[in-house]
């Protein structure tokens, strides 16, 4: 037996169907239950249309829903009939004397997406899903009809069980008296042969869908991504085109981690890479993750779009193509970078036709199946992070717990949690004094960058006696220290450990004395809420009031952050926005942009990411920027720290040649040198794709 690796036609639709389908269940039984599974076994009976005489008889099968959630669902489904009948009042006049005396065998097989409309004891929904209706008829030739089918039903509780009722109308196109006999329709417009279907089913859940809290709280959890890519289309033969290189961008909404919404444009890309193709696509698509979280997450898509040949597009024979409409599914995997940015891959079945328009498709044979291949980011903004739902899941895992605790347990936990949290509060508000401490001693901006660095506080917890606690403090030139936390030390004038010395006076010796005191104090309330909880007498337990050191807020260190986790955390003096114009060509453009400096890739790293949009519009085509760019600053220039000279570097997407390296070098000059927050101004000599466009800009900033 040969394996074929692109079977015919007929037969593509089916295997994609399966595909999707095992693949679903496969990847989410691997995953953590992001998603939930249940078995709806259900029965449905079908009242045919009068031009087909079959009999209304019952279909077996059911289907398997995967929930995303409360209110999504993506259900694969299956129903059968061996020797289907017919009615025999009907089938002379319809099939001929031929089909007297004959049976079917009869099987619809697709998918589906279904939508919940609440969440409680009755739950009305609606669905909408297209397939595949097979027809064997005994001693005949098989035919496949694609179906659309759509209607809606009632979900609801009984005897234990979810039980629900459902009603759809299941529309095909077929001309009747080609089951049993010649087709004698071709070239011509087959009728649409609407059919009534209805039923009952019972869901059996297997696994329950770990973020139904997260349902809860409606628009409000809700990201919008932005995905640039590139990839490719692979035609079919039959349509007698090249492959396309391809880049554009998905944008949309994401309701759920794992249910989103995208809407698309890609531009086709000519041979040189140097500009765009004459053909260009767009649509939408709905993208079901089948889980969330670190590692590699597969995800499903379907959708629709249109193929956009424009006048000068020409094929290999010279001649112009009418436009295409598109049914897309296929699935993909992406890879957390961070809590907001995601690699990702996709393989997309662009099922179109080639000379008919999808309106008039009847059979899987009029269909051809176009890969296209794509690799990408995803960006999201706005909502929640993982790490922020990752807190409210246990938040809430708290909330259950705390449900089960007796009184005095539950004390104990929050007393120890409070101890924890006015510990850490405390320890920041000493590093924020010292960072404060540091700004106003440091001779150049690398020394205090270095003293910030070495003056860390991390908090680290040593096993030992419970009366014993240790904080680990790397203080500058001395290495690392220990120091023993408890009552005060006797007055020696130093504090000593593993003879290692820090005198106080110092602002190492300080910081540490005053969190010294800090912990002696939460010591002795603790201490006494404990003799109280234990029915020990004891003098009332003493107040003790947490400072925070007034003055700045508190400053978020974001150079320890991995690089893509800082879109989050844009503030409005790291917004740089600029004007200028560009030549391209003899074309002049105004260009208006703005760029975000996030800060160092890596801590202590003079490169900083900055990426960067823009848009210029003028004489020639109407122009794009997306930009990720790495810029690095000099120091002063002859001594003067108003004047800062820096180079950039990047890379990105720019229409209208699709793709951009970008090359810049500039300065940037201080304004207003004597306020507290003064304002630069930044003068740029920017080349796009080595002198494909040269810009000159001029910009504003907040931060050198």
């Amino acid at each position: 037996m040969t394996f074929r690796l692109f079977s015919p036609p007929r037969m593509r639709l089916a295997r994609s169907v399966a595909f999707a389908c095992v693949a679903s269940l496969v990847s989410t039984a691997l995953s953590a239950q992001t998603v939930g599974i249940s078995l709806v076994p259900s029965a449905q009976r079908v009242d045919w249309n009068d031009e087909l005489p079959f009999a209304t008889d019952w279909l077996y099968g059911g289907r398997v829903a995967l929930q995303f959630g409360k209110f999504v669902e993506l259900q694969p489904f299956y129903f059968m009939r061996n020797g289907f009948g017919l009615d025999s009042t009907k089938i002379a006049s319809r099939f001929g004397p031929a089909a007297l005396g004959r049976t079917l065998d009869l099987q619809h097989y697709g998918t589906s997406v279904q939508f919940n409309l609440g969440d409680g004891g009755v739950v009305p929904f609606v669905r909408a899903g297209a397939g595949v209706l097979r027809l064997e008829p005994e001693d005949s030739e098989r035919q496949d009809r694609i179906t659309v089918s759509a209607g809606g039903g009632f979900r609801f509780g009984i005897a234990g069980l979810n039980a629900e009722l459902f009603a759809e109308q299941m529309s095909f196109r077929m001309n009747p008296q080609s089951l049993f006999g010649p087709d004698t329709s071709a070239g011509a417009s087959l009728p649409t042969l609407r059919n009534f279907v209805y039923g009952a089913a019972v869901t059996l859940p297997i696994s329950t869908p770990s973020n139904l809290d997260r349902d809860s709280d409606g628009l409000r959890g809700t990201t919008s991504p932005i995905e640039p890519f590139v990839g490719v289309l692979r035609y079919a033969g039959a349509h007698n085109l090249p492959n396309q290189e391809l880049a554009g961008v998905r944008a949309g909404i994401d309701f759920s981690p794992v249910f989103g919404v995208r809407g698309f444009y890609w531009r086709g890309v000519n041979d040189d890479r140097n500009g765009p193709a004459d053909v260009a696509g767009y649509g939408g698509e709905a993208q079901f993750n089948l889980n969330t979280g670190p590692g590699i997450s597969p995800f499903l898509v379907v959708g629709a779009g249109q193929l956009d040949y424009n006048a000068n597009f020409r094929d290999s024979l010279g001649n112009t193509r009418d436009d295409k409409t598109a049914f897309i599914i296929g699935g993909g995997a992406s890879v957390q970078l961070s809590d907001r940015v995601r690699l990702n891959g996709a393989i997309r079945d662009y099922i179109m036709t080639t000379d008919e328009s999808l309106d008039n498709v009847a059979t899987t044979g009029d269909l051809t199946h176009n890969t296209m291949i794509t690799a990408g980011l995803t960006i999201s903004f706005g909502g929640r992070t993982q790490a922020s739902d990752r807190r409210g899941m246990a938040t809430r895992d708290d909330r259950r717990t705390s449900a089960r605790e007796t009184p005095i347990e539950r004390e104990l936990r929050e007393v120890e949690a409070l101890r924890e949290e006015r510990l850490m509060r405390a320890i920041r508000a000493e590093r924020e004094a010292l960072e404060r401490e540091a700004r106003a001693e440091r001779a150049t901006p690398d020394d205090a960058r270095r003293r910030l660095d070495d003056a860390r506080v991390v908090p680290r917890t040593i096993t030992g006696s419970d009366s014993v606690r240790y904080i680990t403090v790397p203080v500058p030139t001395q290495g690392e220290i220990i120091l023993r936390y408890g009552l005060p030390a006797r007055d020696s004038g130093v504090v000593r450990r593993d003879s290692v010395v820090v005198t106080p006076g110092t602002p190492a010796g300080d910081m540490l004395a005053r969190l010294a005191e800090i912990e002696r104090r939460l010591t002795a309330r603790l201490d006494a809420i404990e003799r109280q909880q234990a029915g020990t007498p004891g003098a009332q337990a003493p107040v003790v009031n947490m400072v925070t050191p007034s003055g700045e807020p508190v400053v978020v260190d974001r150079a320890n952050r991995p690089v893509f986790q800082r879109f989050g955390q844009v503030r409005s003096r790291d917004l740089q926005p600029y004007a200028g114009f560009g030549i391209r060509d003899g074309d002049a453009q105004i260009i208006l942009g703005a760029r975000a400096d996030l800060g160092p890739i890596n801590p202590g790293s003079g490169l900083h990411f900055v990426p960067e949009l823009a848009v210029g519009f003028g004489s020639g085509p109407f122009s794009v920027l997306a930009l990720a760019n790495v810029q690095y600053a000099f120091g002063a220039m002859g001594g003067n720290r108003s004047i800062r000279p820096y180079v950039t570097l990047g890379g990105g997407v720019y229409s209208p040649t699709v793709l951009g390296i970008n090359t810049a070098i500039g300065s940037s000059f201080r304004l207003q040198p004597q306020a507290a927050r003064p304002l630069f101004l930044n003068v740029e000599l920017q080349s796009i794709n080595l002198g494909g466009q040269t810009r000159l800009l001029f910009g504003l900033s907040r931060s050198q």
